[in-house]
C-alpha cells in the first residue's frame, strides 16, 4: 500500500502534463469560427467623436468591417496603417473597447481615423455580445448584418488577403445579385 502512495503524484503530474499537451495543440484561431453565421446584436451607443447616438442597425446596407481597438493595445496600434488602407475599399466601423474616451480621441487625432464611425464601448457590453475575446479583433459582416469573417488579433496583409477578400468579394456578388430585377 505504501508503495502505491509513491505513484500518485507521478500518475497526477503525467495526468496534468497530458491535458496541457491536448490544451496547447489546439488551434487559438479556431474560436474565430464558432461565431460565424450569428447576427449584429441591436445596440445603440454613442459616437466616440460627435457625441451623438449610434444604433448598430444602420451600419447594414452593405458589406462593412467592425474592428475592435484600444488606444493601449499595441496590436491595435500595430495594425492601423492597414485599417487606414482598407478604409478606402470597405466600410469601416471602430468599436473602442474599455478605453478612456479621451485617451482615444487623442489616438486618432495622432495617429488618424479610418473609422467611418467609432462606437464606444467603455465597459465592454457590446463587446461581450459579439463575443470579444480581446484587442484588436476584426469583423466582416454582410449587408444584412450576418457575421462572414473574424480575426481575433492582429490584422496583417496577407490575412486580409486570405481570409477576408474571398468573403467580401462573396458578400458584394450576392448583394449584386439580390438588387438585381
Amino acid at each position: 500500500m505504501n508503495r502505491l502512495r509513491l505513484f500518485i503524484p507521478l500518475a497526477l503530474t503525467l495526468g496534468l502534463g497530458a491535458l496541457l499537451w491536448l490544451g496547447l495543440g489546439k488551434d487559438p484561431y479556431r474560436q474565430d469560427e464558432a461565431t460565424l453565421g450569428r447576427s449584429l446584436p441591436h445596440w445603440q451607443s454613442e459616437d466616440l467623436l460627435s457625441g451623438s447616438t449610434i444604433n448598430t442597425q444602420t451600419l447594414k446596407g452593405e458589406p462593412f468591417l467592425l474592428n475592435v481597438w484600444a488606444s493601449w493595445c499595441p496590436n491595435c496600434r500595430a495594425e492601423h496603417p492597414l485599417l487606414a488602407e482598407l478604409a478606402g475599399s470597405v466600410p469601416l466601423y471602430g468599436l473602442n473597447y474599455r478605453d478612456h474616451k479621451e485617451a482615444a480621441r487623442t489616438w486618432l487625432r495622432e495617429a488618424g481615423n479610418p473609422y467611418r464611425t467609432v462606437l464606444a464601448d467603455p465597459d465592454g457590453r457590446l463587446a461581450l455580445e459579439l463575443g470579444v475575446y480581446g484587442t484588436p479583433e476584426t469583423y466582416l459582416f454582410g449587408a444584412d448584418g450576418t457575421l462572414i469573417a473574424r480575426h481575433t488579433g492582429e490584422l496583417t496583409r496577407e490575412i486580409w488577403q486570405r481570409q477576408f477578400v474571398p468573403k467580401l468579394g462573396e458578400a458584394r456578388a450576392a448583394l449584386t445579385a439580390k438588387s438585381q430585377p
